[in-house]
């Protein structure tokens, strides 16, 4: 007769058998065996001082190789494994440089590489992926080496209206432009306003107009209290003379009250670097054609500037169709 690989009363065991038990022994002799991805149920719960037969012992072992099986790596070398819907192993890729696994709803996930939206190079290579504008002074281009990602309105934070009226924002590749009929021999700001940053800080814009004025048309960046008053540096064209800079104080969209500074009549070439500055108790108005050096236009202390020490609170760029249609393109917006 075939001998019984387990004998009552301490009979010998078959070499296979003793080691499946001495792997039960190791694995804690627990119904369940934990791996990293998923737990191997045993069938038998077999405990220390238990006697057991050989069908318990082989179920045991049978459910256990069938689990290793399960957790042999699939897919070819160098693929990622993850848990399939089936419960087993599965293998994604193996994955290209810079390729990344990418979630799908409802399915295993995919090998996929990031795309280049608009003004952005992606940049692969082993182990590595490098995102950056296109326009940090890599294309050569005008300006690249400080122009902000296109401006947009959501980019900005300029997303409320001041005196809308019937001036339209466009999102288009070279920025946010705000364009208004004219207003006659009328001023009429309009514009779009974020909450000021908390001091200190900088804000440096790009600017562009696109004016066929007979009077004081003009475009720019300043501050706004929020109920009325503006406070703004304004790229101003004259009557068919030179275009020049303002600082100007205005008490509604419809009412300019003064002029805190005006520049020199020097035929500012367009686009036109603007920037504003608050150290917390002092603001500041800038121009520049480099878009790195700037000069000040004016600086005044927050107490006894138009709009009061708590009234520098909004920031706004606007336009002012006075004597003809105007287009305003805000082509970089930055906040330092």
């Amino acid at each position: 007769m075939d001998e019984n690989p387990v004998m009552a009363g301490g009979a010998r065991m078959s070499a296979t058998i003793k080691s499946f038990m001495a792997a039960i022994a190791i694995l804690g002799a627990t119904s369940v065996v934990s791996g990293p991805i998923m737990a191997c149920e045993l069938p038998f719960d077999l405990q220390n001082g238990h006697m057991a037969d050989a069908s318990q012992i082989m179920g045991n072992y049978n459910a256990l190789i069938f689990c290793l099986q399960e957790l042999e790596p699939q897919g070819a070398d160098n693929t990622v494994q993850y848990r399939s819907a089936n419960g087993q192993l599965a293998g994604a890729g193996p994955l290209a440089d810079g390729q990344l696994l990418t979630g799908v709803s409802g399915a295993a996930p995919v090998a996929s590489a990031l795309v280049a939206g608009n003004g952005i190079r992606i940049i692969n290579s082993p182990g590595h992926v490098k995102v950056a504008l296109t326009a940090t002074g890599q294309s050569g281009s005008l300006y690249s080496q400080i122009l902000s990602p296109t401006p947009t309105s959501s980019g900005t934070g300029l997303t409320n209206w001041f005196n809308q009226a019937s001036a339209v924002l466009t999102e288009s590749p070279v920025g946010s432009s705000l364009g208004a009929p004219t207003s006659g021999a009328s001023q009429n700001l309009s514009g779009r306003f974020m909450p000021a940053p908390q001091p200190p800080y900088s804000i440096t814009a790009l600017v562009a107009s696109t004016f066929n004025s007979t009077a004081k048309a003009s475009i720019g960046i300043g501050w706004y209290d929020g109920s009325g008053k503006l406070h703004l540096v304004s790229y101003v064209t004259d009557n068919g003379n030179p275009p020049y800079f303002e600082i100007q104080k205005w008490t509604s969209a419809t009412s300019l009250s003064g002029v805190d500074f005006a520049s020199a009549k020097n035929v500012f070439s367009q686009p036109v670097w603007l920037q504003l500055t608050d150290d917390g108790t002092s603001i500041s108005f800038g121009f520049s054609q480099d878009g790195f050096t700037f000069n000040k236009l004016y600086t005044t202390a927050k107490s006894s500037g138009w709009l009061g020490a708590g009234g520098y609170s909004n920031v706004i760029f606007f336009i002012n169709p006075n004597g003809g249609s105007a287009i305003g393109t805000l082509m970089s917006w930055r906040i330092d």
